[in-house]
């Protein structure tokens, strides 16, 4: 398996020095959302796209995926920036698409990182018909966008987020379920699915199973006292060093290794949300969780 590492998390606000970090800690590629010399993936042109393209590839490095903020952007505290049954909604979308499409071009890259729908508040405790009314949406939704990226040649990857409709496994494999395209893949953030409830676990990779193009990989800390009969695994706490957490890594990364082994792993730390302990400094933290998990893969090898 191949690692990339999340630019911005390597604490650089110089694009190129990002960019010779990823290099000096031994990456294949990159995935590029923030700190493009001023710009986001949401707001770079295009001539600057290809001008820090010949950046990266000046290092001998490929730009796997753009992580985009603006397609069904999640709203984590308040209401919902948009309705879910909006068109119109719908169609800037369309266009965002089209934008982040072209900026792909222009970063070779082959995938682009998006959002499912938002998750309407109250979703629990809605019957099962109103809930698979949702699930549907989403996926009919999504599914039009998968159609449109194989006219561009792109790849949509689909993060599980707690504020969306596929925010675990179990939703993440109806969304996949409904769908079946090959222009739709997951970009599957294991500690993610800890924070909306479902903690992890080989079991409940199952349902994506042979559908990951992409893991985010980070550590993650327990609530103090939150393991009870009724949550075994405990509640999420907070982002940690992956390696010094509380989150056991181990056989989720092996079963992965065995049913997805072309997914890239992406180390995206969430370093500015450490607790002031952890904060040792980006780069060390990213070379630290790289040889964690290169590790794991060894005693598989």
């Amino acid at each position: 398996m191949k690692f990339s590492v999340v630019t911005d998390m390597l604490g650089e606000e110089s694009f190129e020095e990002a960019i010779s970090q990823a290099k000096r800690l031994g990456f294949d590629f990159v995935e590029l959302r923030a700190k493009l010399d001023g710009d986001t993936v949401d707001t770079i042109s295009v001539d600057k796209a290809k001008a820090l393209r010949e950046v990266v590839e000046s290092y001998g490095l490929k730009v796997a995926t753009l992580s985009s903020w603006a397609v069904n952007s999640c709203t984590f505290s308040g209401p919902p920036k948009y309705d879910n049954y909006d068109d119109r909604h719908h169609l800037e979308m369309t266009e965002q698409l089209d934008r982040l499409f072209d900026l792909a071009d222009a970063f070779h890259a082959p995938n682009v990182r998006i959002y499912p729908l938002h998750r309407r508040e109250g979703f629990d405790a809605l019957s099962t018909e109103e809930k698979e009314q949702e699930y549907t949406h989403n996926a009919d939704v999504l599914l039009r966008h998968a159609k449109h990226a194989k006219k561009r040649g792109k790849v949509l990857l689909v993060e599980n987020e707690p504020p969306t409709l596929a925010n675990n496994c179990q939703e993440l494999g109806v969304l996949m379920k409904k769908t079946q395209h090959p222009n739709l893949k997951l970009n599957w953030d294991i500690v993610n699915g800890w924070r909306s409830g479902e903690y992890p676990t080989i079991q409940a990779y199952q349902a994506i199973k042979g559908h990951v193009a992409s893991i985010h990989l980070k550590g993650a800390s327990r609530e103090i006292n939150s393991i009870t009969d009724e949550s075994p695994y405990g509640r999420f706490n907070n982002f940690a060093i992956a390696g010094q957490d509380d989150f056991e890594h181990e056989e989720i990364i092996q079963a992965v290794a065995e049913g997805d082994p072309q997914a890239i792993l992406t180390i995206d730390t969430h370093y500015p949300s450490f607790y002031q302990q952890d904060k040792i400094g980006e780069v060390e933290v990213v070379r630290q969780t790289k040889e964690f998990f290169e590790k794991i893969l060894k005693v598989r090898a």
